[in-house]
C-alpha cells in the first residue's frame, strides 16, 4: 500500500503526503511556495500554504478523510483492493487521481498525472453494471468504475463523456459527470434522484448553479446523470476546478457522518460558511439565497458536505460553488422535519420564516434591508420558476412533492 503521495494542484506538484503510526503528513513543495506564496489558501481554507496550519496532521487528516466517501461505500471500496478501511493514505493511492475538486494524488515520484491520463470506453451496459456494483462489493480483479474517490453514502460512479460515449478515467484523466443508482421502488425515499433533478432545474432557472441533471435508464438500471462543475469539458483535455466542501474548509473530521449535521453544535453552521466566503474576500448573498432556496424546496439533508466553495488557480480568489446534491424532502414519509444546519438558531423546517432567513443573514454581517431583499428576492425567483418549470419532464416527482414546495414558497412570501 502506499505509504508517500504526491499532490498534484493545477499542474503543479504542490506536495507530498506521508503517513508513519496513523499520522498523515504534508510537507509544500517549493514549487507550490514559488507559484502561490506562503499562506496561500488555494488549497484550502483550512490549510494555508506552507504554514503550521497548513501541516498540521490533524487538519491534513480531517481534510483527506472529506476526499473519501462514508460507510459501507469507504468500507468496500478499501476491502475491494486489501485495504484497511482505515488507511486513509492507502484508500487514496488507490482512488486518488480523480477526486472532487483539482487535487491528483499520484505515487510519489510519478510523472505529472496530465502525461499519463488516458480514458477507456465504455458501453451502457458497462455502465449499468458499474453502477449495480456500485451498491454491493467487488473484487480488486474485477472492479468496473472509473476508481474515482467521491463522498457521500450514495451507490456512485464517475465518468467522462467523451465523443458522444461514455468512459472510465485512468491514470489521472478527470471524469465530467457523476451517475448515481436510483434507490429500491419499496422505499419511502424512492423518488429520490428524480426530486434532485426537478430541484437542479430551478436552481438553474433562478441562477442558483450550473450542473445539468437528468434521469437516465441503462439497461433496467435507472439513475441520475449529473454534469460535475468542477469540470470545464473543452476541445482538449477536461480541466479541473479545486473545490472544497464546508466540513473540509472547517476541519470538521466527517469519518463519522453524523458530524456533517449541525444538531446543535456550533458547527458546521451557516455563520461559519459565511465567514470562509467573507474571509476570501467574497460576499455572502449567494449563500443567502442558497439557505433561502434550501428551505423553500424542503431540503432537509443540506450538511456541510453539501455546501462548497471553489477555489481558482490564481489562489486570491474564492466563491460559493454552484448549488448541487439538493432533492425534495418534507413531503416523504420518513421525513424528519429538521433542517441539517440552524437557520437563526432553528432547525425544524417548518418554523422557518422569511424573517427567520433575514436574521440568518444578518448575523453573517449583512446589512438588515440587503438581507430582507435577498430573501424577498430569491422566495420571489422560486415561485416564478414553479410557474413555467415542465412538470412532464419530471414525472418521477409527485403531486404532493410539488405541493409541498409551493405551500413552503407561499410561507415564505409576502
Amino acid at each position: 500500500m502506499s505509504t508517500a503521495l504526491d499532490v498534484w494542484l493545477y499542474g503543479t506538484r504542490a506536495g507530498t503526503l506521508t503517513s508513519r503510526d496513523g499520522r498523515l503528513d504534508l510537507a509544500w513543495s517549493d514549487d507550490a511556495v514559488a507559484r502561490w506564496g506562503a499562506g496561500s489558501r488555494v488549497a484550502s481554507h483550512l490549510l494555508p500554504l506552507a504554514t503550521a496550519e497548513g501541516s498540521h496532521p490533524a487538519r491534513v487528516g480531517a481534510w483527506l478523510e472529506g476526499l473519501l466517501p462514508e460507510g459501507r461505500t469507504r468500507t468496500a471500496m478499501a476491502v475491494d483492493h486489501g485495504i484497511d478501511p482505515d488507511d486513509t493514505l492507502g484508500i487514496l493511492g488507490v482512488y486518488g487521481k480523480d477526486t472532487a475538486g483539482a487535487l491528483v494524488l499520484v505515487d510519489e515520484g510519478a510523472p505529472d498525472p496530465a502525461t499519463t491520463a488516458h480514458l477507456e470506453p465504455v458501453d451502457r451496459a458497462q455502465v449499468a453494471a458499474m453502477l449495480r456494483q456500485s451498491a454491493s462489493s467487488g473484487t480488486a480483479d474485477t472492479r468496473l468504475d472509473s476508481l474515482t474517490s467521491l463522498a457521500g453514502m450514495e451507490p456512485k460512479v464517475a465518468l467522462a463523456w467523451h465523443d458522444g460515449g461514455w468512459a472510465r478515467v485512468r491514470a489521472g484523466a478527470a471524469s465530467t459527470h457523476i451517475i448515481k443508482l436510483s434507490r429500491s421502488a419499496q422505499s419511502p425515499t424512492r423518488d429520490l434522484i428524480d426530486t434532485e433533478a426537478a430541484s437542479l432545474d430551478l436552481a438553474r432557472r433562478i441562477g442558483l448553479t450550473s450542473v445539468d441533471a437528468r434521469i437516465e435508464q441503462f439497461d433496467e438500471v435507472r439513475a441520475i446523470v449529473v454534469s460535475r462543475y468542477d469540470r470545464v469539458v473543452s476541445d482538449g483535455p477536461t480541466e479541473r476546478i479545486h473545490q472544497e466542501d464546508l466540513a473540509q474548509a472547517l476541519g470538521i473530521n466527517t469519518s463519522d457522518p453524523e458530524r456533517k449535521f449541525q444538531r446543535g453544535r456550533s458547527l458546521p453552521s451557516y455563520v461559519a460558511a459565511a465567514r470562509v466566503l467573507t474571509d476570501g474576500g467574497a460576499r455572502t448573498d449567494e449563500l443567502l439565497r442558497l439557505v433561502t432556496f434550501t428551505v423553500a424546496i424542503g431540503n432537509t439533508d443540506a450538511h456541510a458536505k453539501n455546501h462548497s466553495f471553489v477555489r481558482h488557480p490564481d489562489g486570491a480568489r474564492l466563491n460559493l460553488a454552484p448549488a448541487y446534491d439538493i432533492s425534495m424532502h418534507e413531503h416523504t414519509s420518513v421525513s424528519s422535519g429538521r433542517l441539517a444546519m440552524e437557520v437563526s438558531g432553528k432547525d425544524a423546517i417548518a418554523s422557518i420564516t422569511a424573517e427567520d432567513l433575514a436574521d440568518e443573514g444578518r448575523s453573517w454581517g449583512m446589512a438588515p434591508r440587503r438581507a430582507q431583499r435577498v430573501v424577498a428576492q430569491t422566495v420571489q425567483a422560486i415561485a416564478d420558476a414553479l410557474s413555467v418549470v415542465d412538470r412532464d419532464g419530471h414525472p418521477g416527482v409527485s403531486a404532493a412533492a410539488w405541493e409541498t414546495v409551493e405551500r413552503r414558497v407561499r410561507a415564505l412570501g409576502p
